[in-house]
C-alpha cells in the first residue's frame, strides 16, 4: 500500500482539497517542560493583574511541527486589561533566539470568561512579526493555566503533487 496520496477525480490529493477548502493544516505543538512552566507563570501573573502579559517563544518551526523549548516573560507595559502592548514583542521576541510570542487573553470587563482564540488586532500584530522578521512566527494565546491556541503565521500551503 502507498503512503502517497491518491489525486482525487480533478487530479488533487486530498491534502491540497483540503488546504482549498479550510486552508493549510496547522504542524503539531510540542511544548518542553520548562517553556510549559513559564507559560504557567506568565498565565498566572496575568490572572493576579487581570491583564495580559507576554512572552517570546523559543524553538524551532519545521514543516509539520513547532517545538517551543523556552519562553522569556516580558515585563509588563503600558496596556488595558484587554490589550497588551505590541511594540515590546515586536522589538523583543525576535530571531535569532525567539521564534514567536504567547499572550494572555485574561480581561477584566463584564465578561470574565477568557477569549480563546486570536482577536483580529492579534491577527494584525502576528503580520507585522512576520514580515519585520521576514519569516513564519510562531504565536500563541493562552485562555486558561494549560489552555491555548497557537498558529504559525503565515502558514505554508502544502506542496503540491
Amino acid at each position: 500500500m502507498s503512503s502517497t496520496p491518491r489525486p482525487g477525480p480533478m487530479g488533487w490529493s486530498a491534502a491540497v482539497v483540503t488546504a482549498i477548502l479550510f486552508g493549510p493544516a496547522q504542524p503539531v505543538w510540542v511544548f518542553e517542560p520548562a517553556a510549559g512552566a513559564t507559560i504557567r507563570s506568565v498565565w498566572d501573573a496575568s490572572v493576579i493583574a487581570q491583564q495580559e502579559r507576554v512572552a517570546c517563544l523559543a524553538g524551532a518551526v519545521g514543516r509539520d511541527s513547532v517545538i517551543v523549548t523556552a519562553a522569556g516573560p516580558l515585563e509588563p507595559g503600558v496596556a488595558d486589561s484587554l490589550t497588551a502592548n505590541a511594540e515590546n514583542s515586536l522589538e523583543q521576541c525576535g530571531p535569532p533566539q525567539w521564534i514567536g510570542t504567547l499572550h494572555t487573553h485574561v480581561r477584566s470587563t463584564d465578561d470574565p470568561s477568557p477569549a480563546a482564540h486570536f482577536s483580529g488586532q492579534d491577527r494584525v500584530v502576528m503580520s507585522l512579526w512576520a514580515s519585520r522578521w521576514r519569516r513564519p512566527g510562531a504565536f500563541c494565546v493562552a485562555y486558561g493555566p494549560r489552555s491555548a491556541h497557537c498558529e504559525v503565521y503565515p502558514l505554508r500551503s502544502p506542496a503540491r503533487e
